[in-house]
């Protein structure tokens, strides 16, 4: 998931693709809740290809093509979590698998070699803060 302004980056071979200002790689559980029911999760996208191309369309529809979702608000959690409240009454709630030397998550600038901030093992990565 990228936020931000979109900027035009070359990728190694040289090919122009836009990027946001930010991206959010998330590696465990996550679902996306609209009036308090999940209508995404992590699983969607698992299974036949034919599926989790519909459901990653799906996910598209609701995030950008109905007009890109805004961060409206962002909190934590004391185990890793993050809750990301979107405009359109979505909300993105990411929980932390907890599993030692597993990487949860990380939120990074995608045009930057500055370090990451990243959540492994339900907890911050000390890398990240040094």
């Amino acid at each position: 998931m990228q936020f931000g302004s979109l900027r035009p980056v070359a990728n190694f071979k040289g090919a122009i693709r836009h990027v946001g200002e930010w991206s959010l790689h998330v590696q465990c559980n996550w679902k996306i809740e609209q009036a308090g029911s999940a209508i995404a999760t992590q699983d969607d996208l698992f299974g036949p290809d034919e599926k989790a191309h519909r459901s990653a369309q799906r996910i598209d529809d609701l995030l950008v093509k109905q007009g890109p979702a805004i961060v409206k608000g962002v909190s934590g959690s004391e185990e890793g979590g993050a809750d990301i409240l979107l405009s359109g009454g979505l909300r993105l709630v990411i929980s932390p698998n907890s599993a030692p030397d597993e990487e949860d998550w990380r939120f990074f600038d995608p045009t930057s070699d500055a370090k990451h901030f990243i959540i492994e093992g339900g907890k911050v990565d000390p890398w990240s803060l040094s």
